[in-house]
């Protein structure tokens, strides 16, 4: 899954939290539930934590200072860190947004500086921070190393923040915009303190979805801080599949994040994998993949942060795009190559950008792809798309970026992501535009022309092709206002409809993996919202013959779980894995095709 997508997908959450708190707020839909009785809330369920006594904190002013104090604010903050056993693993960006509420509740804003002239961010001094987080946390010294550089200034040793505060705190016991509340708390006989937080499914469910469990250390003078937390999903059992698959809980050998796990081809009866960490310092990695067992059998870690756009499977190698360099690898993972790139397209890469007020910047670099002979290179500037030849240093431009006309904002559409396709007699690009894309270009190498197609929508990316076959558009929004999916072939350069008969819902971005073109199979899904309880959305998985162009609908279908396709065999069975809660998931192959 690209960088672009996940930055996307966190908008899109943000967006949708928000929809969801202005409805509480206005409405007061907040229900509190009975905890099952099945479900403990006793200080926790480990062994050591099972040996202690404990009474129940029932006091009201006890109850609000523990929430007012440690918790409240801890919700969108370190809560975010679903199990830690010392302060020290709570994310450092967690700790210093939660000191930043405290600070400004003690203090205001006001009184830091600003980080800039035109900036709204404030300089939260790292001191300041920690501070704070030795009251809370017991902690001295924090690892920023790994902060975004839009939260922290190194030069200044501050984190830069603007959270805004709630003029009005609710109370332990009254409704909140995050839809957890304090279920319990106690008094250990080692000294500590539990609490119990619980969240709450739709108002209208029934249903509580996670507890959060955090145990405070006391100190001589009364006060606590934190010693160790976790969340613990609730199995309500709500997941439902439907369909010939085999069913595995997780791929063996795999502990990473499944959104940032594709598949590029296959080898050998084994598929070929790679994983692309999206969080800062975190290296890329290439995976063998056992589809029988759904275990991991070889891996290689990439000396590098790529992204999925940064590698493509040729004929019999793996191509890995970098700044300085080409690396090649074999698809058993063994023996590696490194191609150097020549000066004159690594010094397009190196250029210093410049920006408008708008922050647009005054260069453009798309990315490039290499013949499987490594002769050619074709990348893509401000200028356009340019074939490189490295038998004599020549250029040629291919097609110029394609001005646009009435935009406040960007004066061209440039290229991106270009790519040899259709046994590397044409390249195919990205067009972009200022937020998503705006089609597709297909340069004809012996003839010289180009042909533009405006069929893509918002995460349409020439960058996550994996077979030299075509491109897919599910439910793509056209000019009339009609969604239609539609069929883009390399080699023919046509475009064929493909007929679905029930198209599901049109009306929200597409992420990549909902969509997947393999050699003679591709696989898409569609679904229906309920809008009222995601347990009873629907996802359905289908398959497209790319000879007969007919599709197979719905042979597989998830109730209440999000579905998304990790790659598509060339017998047509699909890989696919599916997502409630860490509770309910799992990854499935479907039955081999007949």
């Amino acid at each position: 899954m690209n960088k672009k997508w996940l930055a996307m997908k966190k908008k899109l959450i943000v967006a949708i939290g928000s929809m969801i708190l202005l409805g509480i707020l206005t409405t007061g839909a907040f229900v509190f539930l009975d905890v099952p009785a099945k479900m403990s809330l006793a200080p926790g369920n480990t062994k050591q934590e099972a040996s202690l006594k404990y009474e129940d904190i029932t006091d009201p002013v006890e109850l609000e200072k523990l929430w007012q104090e440690y918790i409240y604010d801890s919700i969108a903050t370190v809560g975010n860190t679903r199990e830690f056993n010392s302060a020290q693993e709570i994310n450092a960006l967690y700790v210093a947004e939660f000191c930043w509420f405290k600070y400004v509740t003690e203090h205001g804003k006001e009184g830091l500086a600003l980080a800039g002239k035109d900036s709204t961010l404030r300089v939260f001094p790292l001191g300041t921070v920690l501070e704070y987080a030795q009251r809370y946390f017991d902690l001295t010294t924090l690892d920023v190393s790994a902060i975004d550089e839009n939260s922290y200034d190194q030069q200044k040793c501050a984190f830069l923040f603007d959270f805004g505060v709630e003029p009005t705190r609710p109370s332990y016991n009254a409704n909140n915009s995050w839809g957890e509340h304090l279920e319990k708390a106690t008094r250990n006989s080692d000294g500590t303190v539990t609490a119990v937080l619980v969240r709450n499914g739709p108002a209208l469910s029934g249903r509580i979805e996670l507890t959060k469990t955090y145990t405070f250390k006391s100190r001589e003078d009364g006060s606590l801080y934190y010693a160790r937390g976790r969340w613990d999903y609730i199995d309500n059992h709500l997941v439902t599949l439907t369909g010939d698959y085999q069913r595995f809980d997780k791929i063996l050998g795999f502990e990473g994040k499944m959104e940032e796990l594709a598949m590029i081809g296959e080898a050998n009866g084994k598929l070929l994998l790679v994983n692309t960490p999206y969080a800062k310092g975190k290296k890329a990695s290439l995976l063998l993949l056992n589809p029988e067992t759904m275990k991991i059998e070889k891996r290689l870690e990439v000396q590098d942060q790529l992204e999925l756009s940064d590698v493509r499977l040729t004929a019999d190698k793996i191509v890995l795009f970098l700044k300085d360099k080409i690396i090649t690898v074999d698809k058993a993972l063994g023996g590696t190559k490194d191609i150097y790139l020549p000066q004159a397209i690594k010094s397009k890469m190196e250029r210093k950008a410049k920006y408008d007020k708008n922050g647009i910047p005054d260069i453009f670099f798309g990315g490039y792809d290499v013949s499987n002979d490594h002769q050619k290179i074709v990348y893509t500037d401000e200028i356009g798309v340019k074939l490189f030849n490295l038998a004599d240093n020549s250029e040629k431009l291919l097609a110029p970026a394609v001005p646009i006309v009435g935009s406040k904002f960007l004066d061209n559409s440039n290229h991106n992501h270009p790519r040899f396709v259709a046994d590397e007699q044409k390249v195919v690009t990205t067009m972009t535009a200022y937020e998503g894309t705006r089609g597709y270009t297909m340069c004809d190498l012996e003839a010289g022309s180009a042909r533009t197609y405006d069929i893509s929508s918002e995460n349409s990316s020439t960058g996550l092709i994996h077979y030299d076959t075509g491109l897919l558009e599910v439910n793509t929004p056209l000019n009339n206002g009609e969604c239609k999916t539609l069929y883009l072939d390399f080699k023919t350069e046509s475009i064929k409809e493909i007929k679905v008969e029930e198209p599901g819902a049109t009306d929200y971005i597409r992420p990549p993996d909902y969509c997947y073109v393999g050699q003679d199979y591709a696989a898409f899904t569609n679904h229906t919202w309920d809008g009222n309880d995601n347990a009873k959305s629907m996802f359905f998985l289908n398959r497209l013959n790319l000879k007969t162009m007919q599709v197979e609908p719905k042979i597989i279908s998830v109730k209440a779980a999000e579905m998304h396709i990790l790659g598509v065999l060339a017998d047509g069975r699909i890989v696919f894995w599916y997502s409630f809660n860490p509770s309910e998931n799992g990854v499935c192959i479907t039955l081999l095709h007949r």
